[in-house]
Order: structure tokens, then sequence, then C-alpha cells
């Protein structure tokens, strides 16, 4: 299977639709992307989502993009204003879902080595513009809450959230393609 064509195809059917169906589209082309092309070995989203929010180079680009795009940094700038006055919490029911809170704050894969420093963070924030591992943590909070069926479409503040989300990760998806030559 070409997987290439795989995630410029979900990455071009975001472009198409709503908010709501974009954002799942571009996640389906992000997560492809990382474990078709990042990933050697094929493991579960949490391992891979863990895995991206420690890897240097992708964090770098992304940062660079921010500070380049002045309309990339003024959405994180939103989102960050929002998360500042009521942050992320999954809600679903979904117990593995509900597990998911906990990583914000924290890239590695162990939990068990948090420090101190991570517990006394609030979680559900983006902490700075360069807060990578929150923000990789935020696409992967949105799409939770989206899949297991708690973002309303009818909802201001789940709008906001998920067009912002979509947003934020188009470029995201944007890099990558870029920096592996996929057009």
């Amino acid at each position: 299977m070409n997987y290439n064509d795989l995630i410029k195809n979900w990455h071009s059917k975001a472009s198409e639709e709503d908010y709501f169906s974009k954002f799942m589209f571009e996640y389906l082309a992000f997560i492809a992307f990382i474990k078709t092309t990042l990933i050697e070995e094929n493991k579960n989203d949490r391992h891979s989502i863990q895995w991206l929010k420690r890897n240097e180079t992708y964090k770098e680009k992304y940062l660079n993009k921010i500070k380049e795009k002045q309309s990339l940094k003024t959405c994180w700038d939103r989102i960050k204003k929002e998360l500042d006055v009521k942050p992320l919490k999954d809600t679903s029911r979904n117990k593995e879902s509900l597990e998911d809170i906990k990583w914000w704050n924290y890239s590695e894969y162990e939990l068990q080595k948090k420090s101190k420093d991570d517990n006394n963070k609030t979680r559900g924030t983006i902490n700075s513009i360069e807060d990578w591992s929150n923000m990789v943590e935020f696409w992967y909070s949105i799409r939770n809450n989206l899949f297991h069926g708690t973002k309303n479409p009818e909802l201001k503040r789940d709008k906001f959230l998920v067009e912002y989300g979509y947003k934020t990760l188009k470029e995201l998806v944007n890099v990558f393609l870029e920096n592996e030559n996929i057009t």
C-alpha cells in the first residue's frame, strides 16, 4: 500500500468539509503519517503521541512555522487564552479516554518518571507558545472528545476548539508533508 497517497488524500479531504469533518480527516492524515513514516514499530495511538512529543525535529520545525506564520501564532494565542479560562478536559465516558488528561504537561511514555513540577502545572492548558508537548496533547484530546462523542457541533466552545484544532493541526501535517517531500 502506498501510505504517501493515503496521507495526502486524507489531508486533501480535510479542506472540503465543516470543521468537525476537517479535523477528523486531518487527524487521520496526522496519525497515519506518524505510524507509517515516523515510527517503525506499529504501536497504539498513545505511544505514537508520546513519541511525537519527544521528537525534537518536528518540534523545532513546527515552532519555527509558528514564528514565521502570524496566522498560526494567532491561532495558538486564541487557544491559549480560551484554555486559560477553561482548561480542556476529557469528558468522554470511555475509560481509556478518561485517563488521557493525566498526560498533559508530560512528554515521556512512563508516567512514573514525572517530576513534582509536572504535577503542579494546570492540565488541559497550553503553557506558552512553545509548549510543544501540550500542543500535541491538545490535538489528541480534541480527537478523543470528538471520536468518543462528547464534542457537540452546536456548542460555541466545541466549535471553537475543533476549528482551531484543525487549523493548527493542518499546519503540522503540512510540515510533515514538506519535510518528507510528499506532495
